[in-house]
């Protein structure tokens, strides 16, 4: 094909969008990644991979489980997704990688070989292609991409049981192939820059707003004394003294969301929580989520103070906003107070006094205000800014001066 040929079919064709993710599309608890994934697909088809593993796997049943279902045929991994898992929107391909889940030198060139070979349909496709990652580690895919966007919601290299120095060297080898960093936070913004990557985006995490307002009761079910934390239980992140002196100080405690989804395991600490008077939920979908949270006057973010949280973004704090909830949070650098609806507390002795004090102004004015502010803050925008995103980086690509 010549090079007119080659640009009259680009500039008919749409990009061919490779989402790189750090989890599996049916993961318990829908990240960022799932919900970009699904606001693109509003207007472009694609593709996502799921996790390459960046953490060292552990002989416990949920990794075991995972590794299995990975070993599973298409046909039937497909169909159990199907019955079990999240739904899959029209014109999206999911693709679970079978590779050695450790990225050492030994282990590189045979996780290279079978990635290309699984990517294959991407790398040969004709028309402009992007690579939208949320994991540094690409295995070169980047150089078939006419452009690369790195959406980076963490500070990936202090999670527990990942290795530092591998995220370290697979960011600064990707930041000069990078068109486009993305940040979820100042800090994380701050790590993009000092790390080399130009073009640098503060996308602030966000929530599914819509689908909390509109599972809002005609009569109010709230209860004043009944606080709420919905996310992963895990020890590296979550501060469970904290909760312990919050059901000590008469709150009614609600739990909700999977146990150590990401390594590790906090049954004790939930179990001796239970003991104690709290109501752990398990999982929940969205919807009963937000059924949960209607009943309820505070959301907490319980997190620890660490290398790795004070890179985090909760995207509860705008579910709780959305559903009137004032929020009660540790000094995560991401939180911001807002007076009378966030309150952020330095240490657990604070947090009986925070949540009193958000109780005394949860009227309807203060309901009000909260849901106004989470919809400044919804998918709803995002999602066009998104597609913006991708809608730009196509014209970019798509001019004669490009070819």
């Amino acid at each position: 094909m010549n090079k007119l040929a080659a640009h009259a079919n680009r500039r008919t064709s749409q990009p061919n969008i490779l989402v790189l993710g750090t989890a599996d599309w049916d993961q318990a608890i829908a990240t960022n990644q799932h919900y970009i994934v699904r606001e693109l697909l509003r207007s472009y088809p694609l593709t996502y991979s799921e996790s390459f593993g960046l953490r060292k796997p552990e002989f416990r049943r949920r990794d075991l489980s995972r590794m299995v279902k990975r070993l599973l045929p298409r046909r039937k991994r497909s169909a159990t997704i199907a019955m079990k898992g999240r739904p899959r929107p029209t014109g999206l391909d999911v693709v679970s990688p079978i590779i050695i889940p450790l990225h050492t030198s030994i282990s590189r060139p045979f996780n290279k070989r079978k990635i290309h070979r699984l990517f294959r349909h991407w790398i040969t496709a004709e028309g402009p292609k992007i690579l939208w990652t949320y994991t540094p580690v690409t295995y070169g895919l980047e150089e078939y991409a006419d452009s690369t966007v790195y959406h980076c919601v963490d500070l990936l290299g202090e999670f527990p049981g990942v290795s530092a120095s591998m995220i370290r060297n697979q960011e600064a080898r990707l930041a000069p192939h990078t068109a486009t960093a993305i940040g979820s936070s100042q800090v994380v913004e701050q790590h993009l820059i000092d790390t080399g990557f130009k073009n640098v985006l503060h996308w602030p995490n966000v929530a599914d707003v819509e689908t909390i307002l509109n599972e809002r009761p005609t009569e109010s079910a709230r209860d004043p004394k009944r606080v709420v934390f919905a996310g992963n239980l895990s020890r590296a992140k979550v501060d469970f003294k904290l909760l312990r002196d919050i059901v000590e100080a008469g709150f009614e405690l609600h739990l909700a969301g999977p146990i150590a989804e990401g390594g590790g395991d906090a049954t004790p600490e939930v179990e001796d929580l239970r003991e104690r008077g709290a109501v752990y939920h398990g999982l929940l979908s969205l919807e009963e989520l937000s059924r949960l949270y209607w009943t309820c006057s505070v959301g907490l973010i319980p997190y620890k103070l660490t290398s790795y949280t004070r890179g985090v973004n909760p995207l509860k704090t705008f579910e709780y906003l959305a559903a009137g909830l004032g929020v009660v949070s540790t000094a995560v650098p991401a939180v911001q107070a807002v007076p009378g609806h966030v309150v952020v507390v330095e240490d657990a002795i604070d947090s009986a006094a925070a949540i009193e004090a958000i109780l005394s102004v949860t009227n309807s004015d203060a309901v009000d205000s909260r849901m106004e502010i989470s919809k400044m803050n919804s998918w709803l925008g995002r999602g066009e800014s998104a597609r913006q995103l991708v809608a730009d980086t196509f014209a970019d690509i798509d001019t004669p001066g490009s070819l």
